[in-house]
């Protein structure tokens, strides 16, 4: 029972620092000048890859460096040039060793069990600066891509509802018509550069032309001083007065004609009212069908009567001197009664 008490006890004490008296290991040593606060039970790692443990950590004899013993798991090959780096496992703390080997080895490549290592210690900012796939800022930085990539697809899906997505998908557009104005700008700005140019052209022509010219304006506003003077001294205020008051009766008496025509004008409009509302003859000349249609057949008929009175005056006047008797009447061939009213009259 002692017995089985105390192995128990040295395998769980084994245990709790990292090693499984079950599982065969070999050691490797490597020397630090600072473990920066490297602890026994830390793991040792090789590509992230948990391989074995820190067994044990004592000071070296010549109290300037400390040896590690490294418990790696039996049938890893650890190469000879291999590198054990003292590295922070995160930003809270926590270290572990990680073995940087360049690939496998054979034979005397590899270092044999209890044989010493090349050791370094890589500080917190140098892993977290470290470039390394294993480093903690590439760990960051994959961390903070993967947010920004959820939450830019989440900003630019075209089914998000929130006020983000919403205020990215205003500020969008805002920077779209942003654009579109300033490019109207460009080509307005474009189009009145060309605008000024001719302007300013026409400007300079206009100033050359005055002072080409400018014994011609000289002469010209000297007469037209001199017109002026003779307006003046011809008393043209006073006739323009009276003028003005001939005007002014002129125009009372075209205000008169005008009221008398505006009164013609509107007994006029009454006249129109009554004929469009069909009253008198011409009103109804111009409404009632039945009368047109009856004024009409009447001037026929009065054509018609006419016209065989001019063909036939014996028919209607019959002057018997000698007591002779009337002849018949004969129908003529063509009578005007009925032919169209567009053959009654006759051919020249």
């Amino acid at each position: 029972m002692a017995v089985i008490v105390i192995v128990t006890s040295v395998w769980g004490y084994k245990f709790l620092r990292g090693q499984n008296l079950l599982k065969p290991t070999n050691n490797y040593y490597v020397r630090y000048s600072n473990i920066d606060q490297l602890a026994a039970t830390s793991p040792v790692l090789i590509r992230g890859m948990n391989v074995g443990t820190v067994s044990e950590l004592e000071l070296d004899e010549d109290m300037v460096t400390i040896v590690a013993t490294l418990n790696i798991k039996r049938g890893i090959k650890i190469p000879a040039d291999a590198e054990a780096v003292v590295i922070s496992v995160g930003i809270m703390g926590g270290k572990a060793v990680d073995l940087r080997v360049k690939g496998a080895c054979n034979g005397p490549d590899c270092a044999k069990p209890g044989s010493f290592l090349q050791g370094r210690v890589q500080g917190f900012f140098d892993s977290f600066l470290d470039p390394g796939e294993d480093g903690t800022l590439a760990k960051v930085k994959g961390t903070i891509g993967d947010i920004l990539t959820t939450f830019g697809d989440s900003l630019a899906s075209p089914n998000a509802n929130n006020e983000i997505a919403k205020t990215f998908v205003e500020l969008s557009h805002l920077i779209s018509n942003l654009a579109s104005i300033t490019s109207t700008l460009d080509k307005g700005m474009n189009q009145y550069d060309r605008h000024l140019q001719t302007s300013l052209s026409n400007l300079s022509k206009l100033t050359a032309s005055l002072a080409d010219n400018q014994d011609e304006i000289s002469n010209s506003l000297t007469h037209l001083e001199n017109i002026t003077r003779q307006f003046d001294e011809a008393n043209v205020g006073t006739n323009a007065g009276a003028l003005l008051a001939d005007a002014q009766g002129l125009v009372k008496n075209l205000d008169a004609t005008m009221d008398e025509a505006n009164t013609s004008m509107a007994k006029l409009a009454d006249i129109m009212k009554d004929l469009e509302d069909g009253k008198g003859s011409l009103g109804k000349l111009l409404k009632d069908e039945a009368f047109y249609d009856n004024t009409s057949a009447t001037m026929k008929n009065m054509e018609l009567l006419l016209q065989d009175f001019r063909l036939n005056p014996k028919r209607y006047v019959n002057v018997s001197v000698f007591g002779k008797k009337q002849k018949d009447y004969n129908v003529p061939e063509s009578d005007p009664a009925l032919l169209p009213t567009s053959e009654l009259t006759p051919k020249k």
